[in-house]
C-alpha cells in the first residue's frame, strides 16, 4: 500500500512539473500523459467498449492522474446515483415507495438523479471513482444484497459518498438508511403465540440482505423461546406475486401443516392470500397470514391484512437527504434508521379447533 502511494504521488508530481497546476487538464493533457491519441481518449471517457483492456486502464489513469473532467461532465457535476449493486428491482413495491420519497427530496434540493445499473454501466478496468466521474455523479443511494456487499465496500474504499438503502450490515465508513423491523416482527410472532398457534411458518425472499435477516432473526428467536421452532417451516422464495400460490400450497398440503404464517415480503402475501380464496382456504379461520407492508397494500386485501408495516417513501427521502449531507461535506452525518410497527387486523386470528388438509385442488380432508 505505501509503495503505490509514493509511485501515484511521483506520477503527479511529474505531471504538474510537465502540465502546470494552475491550469484545469485538458483532454490534450490526458493524451499526452498516457502516450495516446487525443481521439483514444475521447472513446475511453465515453465508454466506448473498442479499446483495448490494457490502452483503457493506461488512459484511465492518466485521467485520474491529471483530475481531467471532460466538457459534459463539469457542466452536469450535481448527481445523484441511485446504483443497483445487484439485482434490478427498481419495480418492487419497496423500491417503487422509495424512489417517490427520492425524487421527492431530489426535487427540493439542487442535484439531478441518475438511475445506474453498476454491471452495465462499468467498463472494463474502470474504477468505481472514474465511473462516477465520467458519468459526473458526486454520491449514491445504493440498494444491494448480501451478496453485493463486497462492491459496496470496494465504494466507500475509493472514498465516494454513499448511503445503503434497505440492507445494513456492520462497516465503520458506510451510512445505511433502512427501517429496523426486528422488533416488529418479534411482536407479531409473540401475537400469533399469544392466540394459541403452536406451528408458525415463515416466508422471506430468497435473497439475503439486512432487513430479511433480522425478520428471520425475530421469527427464530421468538419461537425458540417457547420451545415451537421447527426449521421446515421455514421458506424462501423469489418477492413476487405469483410465488405466493405454490407457497401456500406447501403450507396447506402437509399432513402436520402450520396453523399461522409469517410472510415477510408483500407480493408474496398478496399472491398467498389470493391463492388461499381460489382454494377455499378461509382466511384467518384455517389459516393466519401475517404479511410485510412497505406502503398501504395491506388496506387492498382480503380480508385486511395484519402485517408488518414501513413507511418507505419516507425511508426513500432520508436517504437522499442522508448522501445530500455526505456530498456537502457534514461530518456528522450518520446512518439513519425508522422503526417498523405492527398492525392488526382480519387476516389473524385463534387456531382452528381441528386442523383439515386442504389439498391444492381444494377439497378439503381431515386429518387422521
Amino acid at each position: 500500500m505505501g509503495c503505490r502511494r509514493i509511485l501515484k504521488e511521483t506520477v503527479t508530481h511529474d505531471f504538474s512539473n510537465s502540465c502546470g497546476s494552475r491550469r484545469m487538464a485538458s483532454i490534450r493533457d490526458v493524451a499526452r500523459q498516457a502516450g495516446v491519441s487525443i481521439a483514444t481518449v475521447s472513446r475511453v471517457v465515453n465508454g466506448v467498449e473498442t479499446v483495448a483492456p490494457k490502452l483503457r486502464r493506461d488512459v484511465l489513469q492518466a485521467v485520474e492522474v491529471c483530475g481531467y473532467k471532460p466538457p459534459e461532465q463539469r457542466r452536469a457535476g450535481n448527481g445523484i446515483a441511485l446504483v443497483y449493486a445487484g439485482p434490478f428491482t427498481i419495480g418492487s413495491p419497496y423500491d417503487s415507495a422509495c424512489v417517490e420519497g427520492i425524487v421527492s427530496a431530489m426535487r427540493e434540493s439542487r442535484y439531478d438523479l441518475s438511475v445506474i445499473d453498476v454491471r452495465r454501466d462499468r467498463t472494463d478496468n474502470e474504477s468505481m471513482k472514474q465511473l462516477f466521474q465520467r458519468k459526473g455523479l458526486q454520491g449514491a443511494i445504493v440498494r444491494c444484497t448480501l451478496a453485493d456487499r463486497p462492491l459496496v465496500i470496494e465504494m466507500a474504499e475509493e472514498g465516494l459518498p454513499l448511503v445503503v438503502l434497505g440492507d445494513h450490515f456492520d462497516h465503520p465508513s458506510i451510512a445505511f438508511a433502512y427501517t429496523e423491523s426486528g422488533q416488529a416482527s418479534r411482536e407479531a410472532i409473540e401475537y400469533l403465540v399469544s392466540l394459541g398457534h403452536q406451528r408458525i411458518a415463515f416466508v422471506s425472499c430468497h435473497r439475503e440482505d439486512g432487513d430479511h435477516a433480522d425478520r428471520l432473526r425475530a421469527y427464530r428467536d421468538v419461537l425458540r423461546e417457547h420451545g415451537l421452532l421447527d426449521e421446515t417451516l421455514v421458506y424462501r422464495v423469489p418477492p413476487s406475486r405469483r410465488d405466493g400460490g405454490p407457497v401456500l400450497r406447501k403450507l396447506v398440503g402437509g399432513t402436520d401443516r402450520p396453523t399461522a404464517v409469517y410472510i415477510a415480503d408483500p407480493l408474496i402475501a398478496a399472491g398467498a392470500i389470493n391463492e388461499a380464496h381460489h382454494m377455499g382456504v378461509r382466511i384467518p379461520d384455517d389459516l393466519s397470514i401475517v404479511g410485510f407492508d412497505d406502503t398501504d397494500l395491506r388496506h387492498m386485501i382480503y380480508p385486511r391484512m395484519s402485517a408488518v408495516c414501513q413507511d418507505s417513501e419516507e425511508l426513500g427521502r432520508a436517504a437522499f437527504n442522508l448522501v445530500r449531507s455526505l456530498v456537502e461535506g457534514d461530518a456528522s452525518s450518520n446512518s439513519t434508521l425508522q422503526q417498523a410497527w405492527l398492525e392488526v387486523h382480519g387476516s389473524t386470528g385463534p387456531p382452528p379447533v381441528s386442523v383439515d388438509r386442504v389439498m391444492p385442488s381444494g377439497s378439503r380432508l381431515p386429518v387422521a
